[in-house]
């Protein structure tokens, strides 16, 4: 088998017949989710055939300036999400979240293109673009958690910090600690995931692979790379923003400020 089957009008007819079921579902159960979940299969339905057409035409095209203006446009609207996942509305802490996962992100999925997988040239649009969308999608939801981590402590625990920078502590050495436990947060739903990967489920990316007719140990090859790529790009992003950003939380005068 050498294309992945393709999924014809009457499959996805059925598959919007599920959607219809679980709306009634989640209705007559009272959820309360009902607008929520139809617009989320509605945005996300739009969103994907939109990309594809996309997707397609830059494929065709394969330029570097066009891949690379694609790539931020989708930092951008991650930086955006994360900031109101995040819910901290912190002056300049949007620059700060897409400055870190561009570098990150960048840096990262170049190793895995150019060196390990050896790809000429490493900006090949079939590879850079939905490669580059896992690492960002993920390090999306890591900074995510890592911030609300570190903005939902710091406040909680602002009297510590405070008496820590009186006895003469640095702002960093007040809020260590703190890093530290937003780290942990942003880290631990990927160990979990990576603990059950191959035993409990088949991940993603392994699954296309095999389903497109891949060698299933080329396939393991793959995810294990990734795997990997993404969870060092989830960890050194969340670190990059935090470290980036601790210090907007401060006033001159070394007292947490007032974001609410």
């Amino acid at each position: 088998m050498n294309n992945i089957i393709d999924i014809n009008s009457t499959g996805l007819m059925i598959i919007y017949f599920l959607v219809f079921i679980n709306l009634i579902l989640v209705e007559v159960l009272k959820f309360k989710l009902f607008k929520q979940f139809l617009i989320a299969i509605t945005r996300m339905s739009i969103q994907l055939f939109i990309a594809g057409f996309i997707l397609k035409y830059i494929f065709q095209l394969n330029t570097f300036h066009i891949i690379i203006l694609v790539f931020l446009v989708m930092a951008l609207f991650a930086s955006n999400i994360i900031l109101k996942k995040a819910k901290v509305p912190v002056k300049n802490l949007f620059f700060y979240i897409f400055l870190s996962i561009t570098l990150v992100t960048l840096f990262i999925g170049f190793i895995f293109i150019k060196i390990i997988i050896g790809l000429t040239p490493w900006y090949e649009a079939r590879y850079f673009i939905p490669l580059m969308g896992m690492i960002l999608g993920n390090s999306m939801n890591g900074c995510a958690l890592a911030i609300e981590r570190f903005y939902s402590q710091i406040k909680n625990q602002q009297k510590e910090v405070e008496s820590l920078l009186c006895l003469g502590a640095s702002t960093f050495e007040a809020v260590k600690e703190i890093i530290i436990n937003s780290l942990k947060a942003a880290s631990l739903p990927y160990i979990t995931s990576m603990s059950g990967i191959g035993l409990v489920f088949l991940p993603g990316m392994m699954t296309g692979q095999i389903l497109s007719g891949t060698n299933p140990i080329v396939a393991v090859k793959y995810q294990l790379s990734i795997m990997i790529v993404i969870f060092t790009s989830v960890i050194f992003s969340s670190l990059l923003v935090v470290l980036f950003s601790y210090k907007i939380f401060f006033d001159k005068y070394g007292k947490i400020k007032n974001y609410e």
